[in-house]
């Protein structure tokens, strides 16, 4: 296992955080290990507003897509939201024909996305 990690962190306000995705490709490893990941950044940090930002990812399996419902239920669990930010065309078409975008919000950018999570 190495000691890379699948996103950095960004934080804003007093309780939200953009964490931006340093993978090309989320397949079921990359997902399992990004809810790991995630999960202790939110635990160890406090932070549950969060925006997730797939500009580098170019490949998004189904596992990825059920990490971000993971994810979206985790912050729910700790009282927060997420959005998820600069998907590529066709991991936004997976996600609206699946209708993830019903469950989780999508923004074009992180100032929207910011807006978004702080607006509540």
């Amino acid at each position: 296992m190495s000691d890379t990690t699948l996103m950095q962190a960004t934080e804003f306000d007093t309780s939200g955080s953009v964490l931006r995705i340093t993978t090309h490709k989320l397949h079921e490893h990359e997902s399992s290990l990004l809810i790991q990941e995630c999960k202790a950044y939110f635990e160890n940090s406090g932070r549950n507003l969060v925006c997730i930002d797939f500009e580098q990812v170019e490949f998004i399996s189904s596992a990825a897509l059920g990490a971000m419902v993971t994810l979206n239920t985790e912050l729910a669990r700790l009282g927060g939201r997420l959005v998820v930010i600069n998907l590529n065309e066709n991991a936004m078409q997976v996600i609206k024909l699946t209708r993830l975008d019903k469950l989780i919000p999508v923004e074009k950018n992180v100032k929207n996305a910011q807006k978004r999570l702080l607006k509540g």
